[in-house]
């Protein structure tokens, strides 16, 4: 036997970020600049259908336009738990000027709870203090959805 100890080897992780495509219908707002929640409805409508809670965070570069999105968390059937910081993960990495925030309510009423109201106002928080634009939180429910933004809740 040896006194020698072998040592094993040591890792560091390595970030990467790749790009999945997702096909959307001819006239969503992609390539165009997002101007109004009515776009993001129309492109996220279909979340009204599931049976969890999803949030998803909507990356924008300069002229309002979107690079990407991203499921950030998936809850249960009334609630979804993340923290804003992770919300604002994928648009930091992708240096995006601003962001938008749509999750859906699976009961279909899209009356904003207090847990997404006191959300939304600590997400318009660190995006402020960081120097990236918040621009709304949109929730979606049965053929309807609810606009931070129109609610002049976040400006």
């Amino acid at each position: 036997m040896s006194d020698s100890k072998e040592s094993k080897p040591t890792y560091l992780r390595e970030v990467q970020i790749t790009f999945k495509k997702k096909r959307v219908k001819n006239n969503s707002p992609v390539g165009k600049p997002v101007s109004h929640s009515q776009q993001v409805y129309d492109l996220f409508k279909d979340l009204q259908n599931e049976t969890k809670e999803k949030l998803i965070a909507i990356s924008l570069d300069t002229q309002a336009k979107i690079i990407s999105f991203e499921i950030v968390a998936i809850g249960s059937v009334k609630s979804i738990y993340t923290r804003p910081f992770e919300v604002i993960r994928s648009a930091i990495a992708l240096n995006a000027d601003s962001l938008i925030v749509v999750h859906n309510h699976p009961s279909g009423d899209v009356t904003p709870s207090e847990a997404d109201k006191e959300f939304t106002a600590a997400l318009k928080e660190i995006t402020d203090k960081g120097g990236m634009t918040f621009y709304d939180h949109v929730i979606i429910g049965d053929d309807a959805y609810f606009s931070f933004s129109d609610a002049r809740i976040i400006r």
